[in-house]
């Protein structure tokens, strides 16, 4: 008995880290800072280089440039450390990408693999 009330935790733990997590992430969020792992580089974007992105209550991503023009959108999941977008191209392939995400205070921060370490991406809630 003992055995099984250790367990239940655990599995509740499991399925918890699993479930959809969107409510945390909706809203607008501008870039702030990028930091590659490998190199150390820190890059703190000029207005130019600032982009913003929307996650949307319907599940929709949408890409901004620093003018607020809206230049991609996508669909988007999320669990509670994980954010999966996906898309179709315009001759009918489908793609995704998963990415890490975490917050650090109220900073937004995602990690990506880019083949030469990870890459940390820092956003601030913007509305």
């Amino acid at each position: 008995m003992k055995r099984i009330l250790s367990i239940i935790p655990i599995l509740l733990l499991f399925l918890s880290c699993e479930k959809e997590n969107n409510e945390i992430l909706i809203g607008k969020w501008r870039h702030v800072k990028s930091r590659n792992s490998m190199s150390g580089h820190v890059f703190y974007p000029d207005n130019q280089h600032q982009k913003s992105e929307e996650y949307t209550k319907d599940n929709i991503k949408i890409l901004y440039d620093f003018e607020g023009n809206e230049i991609s959108k996508c669909t988007y999941s999320a669990t509670n450390s994980i954010v999966t977008l996906s898309g179709k191209e315009l001759n009918g392939d489908t793609w995704s990408l998963d990415y890490k995400y975490c917050f650090v205070h109220d900073t937004l921060k995602t990690t990506t693999n880019g083949g030469e370490g990870d890459h940390d991406v820092f956003f601030i809630r913007v509305n």
